[in-house]
């Protein structure tokens, strides 16, 4: 055999040490993934409404307004307000509405600052009693997301580990699991993950992380297998140079 050949040789078998090793690392990669059946975003929220209905005779803001707290929303003139006015009830005010028993109207406010994200009010029509605005806190965006799970994967969540998430603009984000819960059936784990993701609470609500917006998310099991920190070392290499 001549030298050509032998180095010809080595040389595949080098390159092939190297793809199998690779290969490994990426499979091992893999199997400390799991990966979301179902996850939105949510956010600190909080609701308005009352037991009394009427006609809305002030609307005060709109849907997608910034709100402070105690301002001011709408206002309805409600004859079941008025009926119990003349029994002689006396309806007292709370966080999210104020009585003005003289005229027998209601008038909403913002139980907290943020971002009026569902509004039912509308000048001049009828507004049912119960549910009839939300109002959103900014900056407080977190990510819920559902995993169906062997019991050896649930044993490897960690309070504190590593997830992705990734928006639907295929924009990814980093973030940390910060609680686990489960309910198993027929021996998978349907396990539901909050997670911090401090960048998509650091931006402004809109289309793409208001509560309810679809998202993805990658969770990183722990791993702690010999190939753990050669994993870690080349999935970061791949990071690093736009691979993955």
């Amino acid at each position: 055999m001549t030298w050509r050949n032998r180095l010809r040789l080595w040389g595949g078998l080098v390159v092939l040490v190297v793809v199998v090793a690779a290969l490994t690392l990426v499979v091992n990669q893999r199997s400390r993934q799991a990966f979301s059946s179902n996850a939105q975003v949510a956010a600190s929220r909080s609701t308005v409404g009352s037991e009394y209905g009427g006609v809305v005779v002030r609307q005060l803001a709109e849907e997608g307004d910034e709100v402070a707290l105690g301002q001011e929303l709408f206002t309805i003139s409600s004859i079941d307000l008025q009926r119990d006015l003349a029994n002689g009830l006396q309806p007292v005010s709370t966080q999210s509405y104020r009585i003005d028993g003289a005229r027998g109207r209601v008038t909403f406010v913002a139980p907290m600052a943020g971002t009026l994200t569902e509004l039912e009010a509308e000048q001049d029509t009828f507004l049912a009693a119960g549910d009839m605005a939300t109002v959103t806190a900014g900056g407080t965006q977190y990510v819920t997301a559902e995993f169906r799970l062997t019991p050896d994967q649930y044993g490897r969540i960690r309070v504190g580990g590593d997830a992705r998430v990734e928006l639907p603009s295929r924009s990814r984000m980093s973030a940390t699991v910060s609680h686990v819960s489960v309910q198993t059936s027929e021996g998978i784990a349907v396990t539901t993950v909050e997670l911090s993701v401090p960048h998509l609470a650091s931006e402004s609500l809109t289309s793409l992380n208001q509560p309810g917006s679809p998202v993805s998310v990658t969770l990183t099991l722990a791993d702690s297998g010999v190939l753990a920190g050669p994993t870690d070392s080349f999935m970061d290499f791949l990071h690093r140079v736009g691979v993955r």
